[in-house]
């Protein structure tokens, strides 16, 4: 069943088209995550779905109910849409304690006064905000403003949750205490939710579906693996993934019913036939996919280390090829590397290969792929 369904909408700023259609479906109880550059349409997109914009045109249902219709005119406002909202400000009652703020909307709804108290005991449990329920926020951390805020979520027990970029304000190991956090949250409420946020390592973490979004328009919507592993254009593939993914001028050939690519001087035959003509291709490999040697090897190119970047359980590597930037990740601690010149040697099971003037993605490690699915 779907529970969240936009069809054909449309948003305007006067003569600017924010959002051209767009069309979109999220199952019941997936984690969704809207990424993609600032500008690319993601908050708007969410903030339609709560309310807080209404379109210019188009449908939109939220489980199995219309909240707006463009044709027939039909808006229904954000506090009749039974959402759970987590913003980036927290958007707490400054002159409200703890449980006030998380029990404000089930008080105004006249719950009864021992579910609430359940409610909220329940909450501050799963946040470990136990014993903070009489303080200001004004006397918590930013990591703990948060999780009143998550804290007012659990305890409205909503079926849909939006999140627009909730952890951007939080230092790196909050981050990463709060990626576990949410979508424990989600999975436990069994809540459909939607995640707004333009960091790459949170959708891919966080995610059962990532949609990536550019001016307004989906390039790719599928599962964190979809989107790493067999990215439909070039602006995913250079979007996703850090470090960055490399990219190489290539020249594709047809040889005794052998697809053979051509970088520099080196060949590389694909494990796999490509019924495209030949001509100049984009080739793409991840820089985990890229090997290391002191002497030539098969399917290697010539580089030089520039820089070593020791990042604890991995190694960055910066290098240059043939007038590339090279990106190549060690899978441990090292401090230098012994030899400045190296031979980098190309992964040819990872391998993907772009069209080169439209950027669509022909072939990845599993094979071709289909012409209409790589739009």
């Amino acid at each position: 069943m779907n529970e969240v369904y936009l069809k054909g909408i449309t948003k305007s700023y006067g003569a600017h088209l924010a959002i051209p259609p767009l069309d979109l479906d999220i199952p019941k109880g997936k984690f969704v995550t809207l990424l993609g550059p600032s500008g690319c349409g993601k908050t708007t997109t969410l903030r339609i779905i709560a309310g807080l914009e209404q379109p210019s045109d188009g449908e939109l249902t939220l489980s199995g109910k219309s909240v707006f219709s463009g044709r027939n005119s039909h808006f229904v406002p954000p506090e009749k849409r039974g959402l759970g909202f987590i913003f980036q400000s927290y958007a707490l009652w400054p002159n409200m304690k703890v449980d006030r703020n998380i029990t404000l909307a089930l008080q105004q709804a006249r719950k009864p006064k021992d579910e609430i108290q359940e409610r909220l005991g329940e909450a501050l449990k799963k946040v470990q905000l136990e014993g903070y329920q009489d303080r200001f926020p004004s006397e918590l951390s930013g990591g703990q403003q948060q999780r009143v805020a998550v804290a007012r979520l659990i305890a409205a027990r909503n079926s849909i949750l939006l999140m627009d970029e909730p952890l951007s304000n939080l230092d790196a190991v909050l981050r990463t205490e709060m990626r576990t956090e949410l979508k424990r949250l989600s999975r436990d409420l069994g809540a459909t939710t939607i995640y707004v946020t333009h960091d790459q390592v949170e959708a891919l973490t966080m995610s059962d579906i990532i949609v990536v979004m550019k001016d307004g328009v989906i390039q790719q919507m599928g599962s964190p693996y979809e989107i790493y592993h067999q990215p439909s254009n070039l602006f995913v593939a250079e979007f996703i993934g850090d470090p960055r993914i490399n990219l190489f001028d290539a020249t594709l050939e047809q040889r005794d019913s052998r697809s053979v690519l051509h970088i520099g001087e080196i060949e590389i035959n694909l494990p796999h036939a490509l019924p495209q003509s030949s001509g100049p291709m984009r080739l793409a490999i991840r820089p985990e996919r890229l090997t290391l040697h002191d002497a030539p090897v098969a399917n290697s190119l010539p580089a030089e280390v520039d820089v070593v970047q020791p990042t604890g359980s991995q190694t960055i590597l910066s290098l240059t090829s043939q007038g590339n930037a090279v990106t190549v990740l060690i899978p441990r601690f090292v401090e230098r590397w012994p030899s400045r010149k190296v031979w980098l040697e190309l992964d040819a099971e990872h391998i993907m290969i772009f069209d080169s003037r439209s950027g669509q993605l022909l072939q990845t490690t599993g094979g071709p792929i289909r012409q209409e699915n790589a739009a």
